[in-house]
């Protein structure tokens, strides 16, 4: 008869089961409708390392301090190890406990009620306590523990991608007010030429008061714009220095040295442009680790389901009871004890039941957040393929306008120099060129910034090394 216990046991385990709802891949749009969109044409992947096409050593250099140093990619990394412990606690929540345990009692009456009488007892054994998980409630919580650590890893990933995407963009912001700085230097020692020239000229009575002023202003609006120039500088050192981790001491970015990135025939990405891998957006990991956090939710869906059904534990006892020690462990001092049990919850003011609804409105809430994060991905593909590839388009007129105010500021230089036209001319040119100057350094810088946007949409996670 006492084998009927174990049987039982054995045959409710036997049936365990998981109730809730099972994941079924949230597609909210099929992979062809998203190749179409984005117009893809196949290609191999882009490469997780995409930042060492841009040929530039020391952004490389400072992409490498980030992906060791930067604080956001630790705590990513802690997360991790917080959801792994998470992990392997709940896992072992419904696995069978067993605890040792030892205790002495020492018990003396009152005088006042009778006969004083002294007792000691001694315990030393086992206690053991097992719930099973008939239901699948540890079983759905064990799938969203493992869910949310996978979410936490994509999430280092997409962490890798934006630090490396944030350094290269601040790096080029700060090349962007290098090369205005090395412009506003260059302008620096013509207009100097212009004043001198202009201040020779009103000492001797040639040219008028009007003249002068004009050179004068000309010439100290520029030294103001290299003071301006050289804040930026310093600040978007600082700000490098944030995101890899370090102290801004620790940057070393020599000015005097040009990037290539400037240079004035750097490379054309335009034939990598859409030439990306089938299925690139699940493959973000962003939009993994959203798919990730709906998986998790889904699960909790099942375990609030579970709960609705009986509980059942079995717990049980071990061990040895005396009065003294010497003989706490005879064998007729030994006692134990076993206690099955089945909860079920009758009146609970539909506590549980109201718990199920939450769930699955979370539930619909991470597959609406799922959703976004696709369309989101698709926007940054197509915004930031888009936009370098106008940007290109524009910065060859960009340059071309450049050339031509460089020749037009030489050429009425000359023409002032030889009395044929007034310096008001001069003054116009001189502005006009400080004025293409900005505008061709900014759209190289716009040109790169979209590059590294398109990266960062499309790339391969960066790994660990």
């Amino acid at each position: 008869m006492r084998k009927w216990p174990y049987c039982g046991v054995v045959c409710l385990c036997c049936a365990a089961c998981n109730v809730g709802p099972d994941y079924k891949s949230s597609a909210v749009y099929s992979p062809q409708t998203v190749d179409a969109e984005l117009n893809i044409k196949l290609a191999h992947s882009v490469p997780q390392n995409w930042y060492k096409k841009l040929n530039d050593e020391r952004l490389e250099q400072l992409i490498a301090a980030g992906l060791r140093y930067n604080t956001d990619i630790k705590t990513a990394l802690s997360r991790i190890e917080q959801a792994r412990a998470t992990l392997q606690t709940d896992r072992a929540a419904y696995l069978p406990q067993i605890n040792g345990q030892g205790s002495y009692n020492y018990q003396k009456a009152d005088n006042n009620v009778g006969t004083a009488v002294t007792a000691r007892y001694y315990k030393a054994g086992f206690d053991a306590s097992w719930e099973l998980d008939l239901w699948g409630k540890g079983r759905r919580q064990t799938e969203a523990d493992a869910a949310t650590l996978s979410a936490m890893q994509y999430n280092l990933e997409d962490a890798r991608l934006s630090v490396a995407a944030e350094i290269a963009s601040d790096y080029i912001s700060l090349l962007q007010n290098v090369e205005n700085l090395r412009f506003a230097r260059h302008n620096q020692k013509l207009q100097q030429e212009i004043f001198d020239s202009v201040n020779s000229k009103y000492k001797n009575g040639l040219s008028d008061e009007m003249a002068y002023e004009q050179s004068a202003f000309l010439l100290e609006n520029t030294k103001a714009q290299i003071s301006a120039y050289q804040t930026q500088i310093e600040n978007y050192k600082n700000a490098l220095a944030v995101l890899i981790g370090v102290l801004p001491s620790k940057i070393d970015i020599d000015e005097s040295r040009r990037s290539p990135l400037f240079a004035a025939n750097s490379a054309d990405y335009r034939q990598q442009i859409l030439h990306l891998p089938a299925n690139i957006v699940r493959l973000r990991p962003d939009v993994a680790a959203a798919e990730e956090n709906l998986i998790a939710q889904n699960a909790l869906v099942g375990k609030a389901v579970a709960e609705l059904y009986p509980d059942v534990s079995i717990s049980g006892l071990w061990g040895f009871a005396a009065q003294k020690t010497d003989n706490l462990f005879n064998s007729s001092n030994k006692q134990y004890g076993y206690e099955p049990l089945v909860t079920l919850p009758l009146l609970d003011w539909n506590r549980l039941q109201n718990n199920v609804r939450l769930q699955k409105y979370i539930r619909d809430e991470a597959l609406l957040n799922y959703k976004q994060t696709v369309l989101n991905a698709l926007s940054e593909i197509k915004n930031a393929s888009y936009a370098y590839l106008e940007t290109l388009a524009s910065n060859k007129h960009k340059l071309s306008a450049l050339h031509n105010m460089q020749k037009t500021v030489r050429l009425a230089q000359d023409k002032y120099n030889n009395g044929l036209i007034e310096f008001s001319d001069v003054l116009s040119t001189q502005q006009n060129l400080i004025s293409a100057q900005e505008n061709y350094v900014a759209g190289r810088a716009d040109e790169w910034q979209n590059l590294i946007a398109y990266y960062k949409a499309v790339a391969a996670p960066i790994s660990s090394n």
